[in-house]
């Protein structure tokens, strides 16, 4: 057999059974006693037998796997969504493969594109910055492919959407410096292309409106760009000397603006305070801990893979959007103001 694939054939006729009794004894079939089931792994072992899931999946009309396409792969929130993701999908008996798209549409619409070549049982899409409409989905529809929105999505009746409540999170952060007695607060966004984005920001002017706090366009930073964040904070301290807190949407944000504060000498909380809509992590290796509204990377892969697995056994195209609430967690990058700070000078 050197050369050539070892087949459950070959097991068999080692083993003196049939070939469905391999198959069964393999899959760890309750019919097949504890003892036949071991001598046919021995030998499968033996024979460096592998697998071939091809055939498995071509007799089941299922492949078991889960395609997930995401813009980029960084160390914010990603890793965690994927943890999440993976470990239902392995509690399910599926298997994971993770495509990145780069942020472009057009790798989007091609890795969309293979996943009904690879014959996926499900798709979980995270929007690039360029996507604009679903149209290239319609392809997995026309095959009865299932497919799930996270984290950044746009608006849609069609397909089904797991995100936070963007809007309210950014009310909530805005809120909550208001109340802390900050009624100069910058906002860093990112780029507006995306509904993530316009949502939260929507939410940081709703707060303002609601306390009757005067908001001016350059309290709102939007960085499409990281490496434009220096230039537009430098702009922002300029243009506001009064400014007491920041507001970043994200974790990326949030650990460059920490680091430009620090360059500037400028003291957190006791010159700004700063705060954040985070999964948790980056605001633990920040000093000092960063307060922040949880968006908790492994919830919302659970939840997704949840929903995906669930609307594949069932055969189910219903949409539904689903918005997981974040939670406040408080540690000591916000002060609460009484009267105004004395602003260091830009070293």
């Amino acid at each position: 057999m050197a050369g050539n694939r070892v087949t459950l054939k070959d097991i068999a006729k080692k083993v003196g059974l049939s070939m469905a009794t391999v198959s069964r004894a393999l899959a760890d079939h309750p019919d097949i006693s504890g003892e036949t089931k071991n001598r046919v792994r021995e030998v499968a072992q033996a024979l460096s037998y592998i697998p071939n899931y091809r055939a498995r999946y071509l007799r089941a009309k299922h492949s078991r796997l889960i395609a997930l396409i995401v813009p980029e792969m960084n160390m914010f929130f990603v890793p965690s969504m994927i943890t999440g993701i993976n470990r239902v999908v392995q509690q399910n008996d599926y298997s994971l493969i993770v495509f990145q798209s780069d942020n472009s549409i057009v790798q989007e619409r091609r890795l969309v594109e293979y996943c009904t070549h690879l014959s996926a049982d499900g798709v979980l899409l995270v929007l690039s910055s360029e996507t604009s409409n679903l149209q290239h989905l319609d392809v997995l529809h026309e095959v009865d492919i299932p497919v799930v929105l996270l984290d950044k999505t746009i608006d849609t009746v069609k397909y089904t959407t797991i995100t936070i409540d963007d809007e309210e999170a950014g009310r909530e952060a805005a809120s909550y410096l208001i109340h802390r007695g900050h009624t100069r607060v910058i906002g860093i966004f990112g780029d507006q292309r995306q509904r993530i984005s316009t949502q939260r920001l929507k939410g940081f002017r709703r707060a303002h409106t609601e306390h009757v706090i005067p908001l001016a366009e350059t309290q709102i930073l939007r960085v499409t760009i990281i490496d434009e964040l220096e230039e537009q904070l430098d702009n922002a301290f300029a243009a506001h000397p009064d400014l007491t807190a920041i507001f970043t949407m994200t974790d990326e944000l949030l650990v460059h603006t920490h680091h430009l504060l620090s360059r500037r000498g400028v003291r957190i909380p006791e010159d700004v305070s700063l705060l954040a809509i985070s999964d948790g992590q980056a605001p633990s290796f920040l000093h000092p801990n960063v307060t922040h509204l949880r968006h908790s990377g492994i919830e919302v892969g659970e939840r997704t893979a949840h929903i995906l697995i669930g609307m594949i056994e069932h055969n189910s195209d219903a949409m539904m959007d689903v918005r997981i609430r974040t939670t406040l967690v408080e540690h000591g990058s916000v002060a609460t103001r009484t009267a105004a700070p004395k602003r260091r000078q830009k070293r």
